[in-house]
This record gives C-alpha cells, sequence and structure tokens, in this order.
C-alpha cells in the first residue's frame, strides 16, 4: 500500500551504493553473452567485421553506461526506513511513492546475493506479509550484515530460536534432474532459440540448408530418433546446470516454533525464512520421470507462497524446500515437519493402498490412501476413448485425399491408444485422499501427481461440485480452500458416500452438504 512517509528527511536511509557496480557487471557480462550469437549471426547473414563490431562492442558499451546511470539514478530518489511499527520504501522523482509494510506482519523474508553481490558484501532483501496474495517489498541492496541485522529484528525471536536440520543437498542428487518434465522442454528451447537468432539477421534457408546437407542422406527414422536424442542430449545438460545453480549447498533447518530457514543456490546465494504460523502444508510432486526413479520434490504450503506473481506484480517467494531427491528424503522431512506420517510413503511405493477397487472395500490404514470407486476409472477411459477417436479422425482426413497415407491414422489410433491407456491407468493410480487426526491428505494427476497434505486447522472451506454425469455416477469432486499455496486444492471423483468425512474437515458448518439432493 502507499501514504505519506510522515518523518523527516534524516529518519530515510540510502540504499548502499555498491549495487550500482553490482548491478553494472552482471548487465554487461549478460549483453556480452548475448553479443557473441548476435555477431555469429551477423556473419554468417553476410555483415562486414567492421559493422559487426560496431553494433555488438557498440551495443555492449552503451547497455553497460545506461544501466550505471540508470542505477545511479534509482539510489539518488530510492531511501527506506525501519521502526517499532513499520517499514517503508519511498521514491522520490517526479512525484513521491511511499510504499509501507507492517513489521508485524513481515511472515517470509528472503535474503539473495548473486556472485557479484556476495564478491562486493552486499545482498537484496525480500519481505512478504501473511496475507495470500499480500504485500511484497524489495530492498536492492543492503550491506550484507544490515541485511542479515533486518531479517533478525523483522522476525524477533524465530531468526534465533533453536534449530535443527532437516536436509542438506547430496551431490548425488543431481542425477534425479533430467527426470523432470522440463527436461524435453528445454531441448526444445534450445532449437528455438538458435532458429530465431538466425531469424534476426535471415539466415534460417543457410541454416537449414547447412543442417540438411550432413543429415539428409539418413532414413527417416534415423532422422527422427536423433532429432530426439539431441533434444533430450540438450534438455539433460540445461536441467543438471539450473539444478546446480538453483540447489548447490542447499541446506533446511527448522526452528522450535515450526519456522523454517532454506539456504541454497551457486551464482546466486539465496537465504529464505518461511514464517511457522503461516505453514499450512506441503506438496510432495511426483511426474513419471521422478516415480521411475523412486524421487520426488517437496514445496512447502504457506501464505505468502506461492508461483507467479502476487496482487502487486512481484514474484511471489518460491515455496520449494527440497529439490528432486530420493522419495524416502522428501517424505521424511514432511513428516518430521507434519509431526505424522505422509499417507501412501511408509511402504516406499507411490502407489500403495491406492488405486485397486479392493482397497475402498476396507478401512484403510494410518499410512494409506483411500482409493476413489472404480466408477471414476471408467469416467478417463471414456474421455481417454474419445480423444483417441477424435485424433484418428483428424489424421484419417489425409488418407482420404491420398489413400497411400493409410499408415498415418492407423499409427496415431496406435499410438494414441497406447497413450491413453497408459493415462487412464496411471491417473486412476493416482487418485486418492486420506482423513488423519491433523492433516488432510489429497492426490490426484498423472503427468502432473501431486499429494497435497494441508493441515486441518488450515482449511478454510470446502467447495462440492458435480457435473450432472458425476450425480449419475455417485461422486463429487471436492475443492479444498485454504490460506497458502494457490489457495484451492483439488480432489476429483470421491465417492458420495465418503465426502462427507472429507468435507467435514473444516468444522459443523458445512454439515448441510450432507442433505439430501434432488
Amino acid at each position: 500500500m502507499t501514504g505519506p512517509a510522515g518523518a523527516d528527511h534524516d529518519d530515510w536511509l540510502p540504499l548502499d551504493r555498491r549495487t550500482i557496480t553490482s548491478t553494472t557487471v552482471v548487465v554487461a557480462a549478460a549483453l556480452v553473452a548475448a553479443a557473441v550469437p548476435t555477431a555469429i549471426g551477423m556473419l554468417v547473414g553476410g555483415l562486414a567485421i567492421g559493422w559487426v563490431l560496431l553494433w555488438t562492442v557498440g551495443g555492449v558499451v552503451v547497455g553497460t553506461v545506461a544501466t550505471a546511470i540508470a542505477e545511479s539514478a534509482r539510489l539518488t530518489v530510492t531511501r527506506y526506513r525501519v521502526d517499532t511499527h513499520r517499514i517503508e520504501r519511498r521514491v522520490r522523482f517526479l512525484s513521491s511513492t511511499t510504499s509501507s509494510l507492517s513489521t508485524h506482519r513481515v511472515r517470509n523474508v528472503e535474503i539473495t546475493a548473486d556472485v557479484v553481490q556476495r564478491r562486493l558484501g552486499i545482498a537484496t532483501l525480500k519481505l512478504a506479509s501473511g496475507e495470500t496474495d499480500g504485500s511484497r517489498m524489495t530492498l536492492a541492496a543492503l550491506d550484507r550484515s544490515e541485511a542479515e541485522d533486518l531479517r533478525r529484528r523483522l522476525l524477533a525471536d524465530r531468526a534465533g530460536a533453536d534449530t535443527h536440520e532437516l536436509a542438506r543437498l547430496d551431490p548425488r542428487w543431481v542425477r534425479y534432474a533430467p527426470a523432470s518434465l522440463m527436461t524435453p522442454v528445454f531441448g526444445l528451447v534450445g532449437f528455438g532459440i538458435v532458429l530465431q537468432v538466425a531469424d534476426w539477421f535471415n539466415a534460417v534457408p543457410a541454416v537449414l540448408e547447412w543442417v540438411w546437407d550432413r543429415v539428409g542422406g539418413l532414413p527417416l527414422p534415423v532422422l527422427a530418433i536423433g532429432v530426439v536424442a539431441l533434444t533430450l542430449a540438450i534438455g539433460t545438460v540445461a536441467a543438471t546446470v539450473l539444478f546446480v545453480e538453483n540447489w548447490w549447498g542447499m541446506r533446511l533447518e527448522r526452528h522450535r516454533d515450526g519456522s523454517l530457514e532454506l539456504r541454497r543456490g551457486l551464482v546466486v546465494g539465496r537465504h529464505a525464512t518461511f514464517d511457522g504460523r503461516r505453514v499450512r502444508g506441503i506438496t510432495l510432486h511426483e511426474p513419471p520421470g521422478f516415480r521411475a526413479v523412486g524421487a520426488a520434490r517437496l514445496d512447502v504450503i504457506a501464505t505468502g507462497v506461492g508461483i507467479g506473481n502476487d496482487e502487486n506484480g512481484k514474484p511471489k517467494q518460491s515455496p520449494a524446500l527440497v529439490p528432486a531427491s530420493p522419495r524416502d528424503v522428501a517424505a521424511g522431512v514432511a513428516a518430521e515437519m507434519l509431526g505424522t506420517p505422509v499417507p501412501g510413503t511408509a511402504a516406499g511405493t507411490p502407489d500403495a493402498a491406492a488405486g485397486t477397487p479392493g482397497a475402498a472395500a476396507g478401512t484403510p490404514g494410518p499410512d494409506a490412501l483411500r482409493s476413489h470407486p472404480p466408477v471414476a476409472r471408467r469416467r478417463r477411459a471414456v474421455r481417454a476413448v474419445a480423444a483417441t477417436l477424435a485424433l484418428a479422425g483428424i489424421a484419417l482426413v489425409p488418407a482420404l485425399v491420398w489413400p497411400w497415407l493409410w499408415w498415418v491414422p492407423v499409427t496415431v489410433a496406435a499410438v494414441g491408444g497406447t497413450v491413453a491407456a497408459w493415462a487412464v491407468v496411471d491417473n486412476y493410480r493416482g487418485l486418492g485422499h486420506a482423513v488423519g487426526g491433523t492433516v488432510v491428505t489429497v492426490r490426484k494427476g498423472s503427468l502432473l501427481r501431486r499429494t497435497d497434505v494441508l493441515y486441518r486447522d488450515g482449511i478454510l472451506g470446502w467447495n462440492v461440485r458435480r457435473t450432472p454425469f458425476q450425480r449419475r455416477a455417485g461422486l463429487v469432486t471436492l475443492v479444498a480452500t485454504s490460506a497458502g499455496g494457490g489457495g484451492a486444492f483439488r480432489l476429483p471423483d470421491v465417492a458420495e458416500a465418503e465426502a462427507h468425512e472429507v468435507w467435514s474437515t473444516a468444522g459443523d458448518v458445512w454439515d448441510h452438504l450432507a442433505e439430501p439432493r434432488d
């Protein structure tokens, strides 16, 4: 929020001027890195070496000088102050804007410092209030010792409470990085970057001709396999590099009051603090690649933390706690945070006691997830068959015009049917829920399988949704509302007879949902 400062000029403190040097060096390095492929593209496009040097070297110099001037101006007009009740940041240029955040509302604190900032002894301080999409404030940059002192001051006793270590990075975990769903995406992005740079200089035909001269004689299946292998190789390198950058030196600690401290990062060091009073649960992410190698990733569900931007357009604090690691490690950290085992993890298999029709008949054990009725699997099968037929129908069109392409719809039907059958079985196996004494667990998904474990006292309510088809099948979709994470946690296709046990975790006020409906 904004408002008048209401204080004398002497109350306001400047940011550290070393940030001018830090930002200028980082931008200059980025410009040099961009200038190299740009110069290559210009040379491939036939531009003279003189013009190449003029545009690239000149661009680096102009960009660096402009950055230094802009940073100097920013520091000149920016001030901040901290008192007993508020922390404020004022920007006074053509007009004066003061951003204010109550010190008593600060719940999450993050200190970041890239490699240049660390060498200069400064850091960026990011603060977030306790609301789901609440206020955030960034001070870039402060002396490192001042940032740490301010963090301890804002967090009061929480910053100095007794701690014990929950997890520490094992370098061997890097082998799980390529199992991410993002690996093939990174590979495709690599191809896209090459073509985009070539397009800037109208060199796409020349690049494609150069590639075709070398691989054009290969059989089509070999060529397709080669493209896939190259894509995965590029994606593997990118995923590994990002893993090392984001998680090197990771150490997760827990305070006596439940607050969490996370330190991680190689080039950009991060020191994040999560207020234990705002933690609402955890999320285990298990896409197919992770499940195949027995890995999982752990996120925290907390207010003011999540993916995307807040109401002011600033990035939220990342919820990541433990990177891709052995599932027992991620589940063990979650169990220590929650004070209870994560249902479905005790047996060491992600689908233990779930996904089989017989599991719903008995009473699940304390570490088991209750599976959903077989009719939920039938609903997924119907949708999968419809999607396969639609794709085969689209692929049939060119075969009607050119009969020799008869193999296209056959291939689409065979591959699509196989993938659809796997998706039906895997998605149904992923459905499950459990209601414990202090937590509620919901699990769903196949490609994006996630297990959300929510504190019962952090659930604000449940939304009950039923389509006409679900009503006929005796199923409902439940959506938990919580102040943490994305705010909504969906559990599809629950048996109507079991839904009351789940939604009653939000309190007696929801008992009217059990009343008969027409």
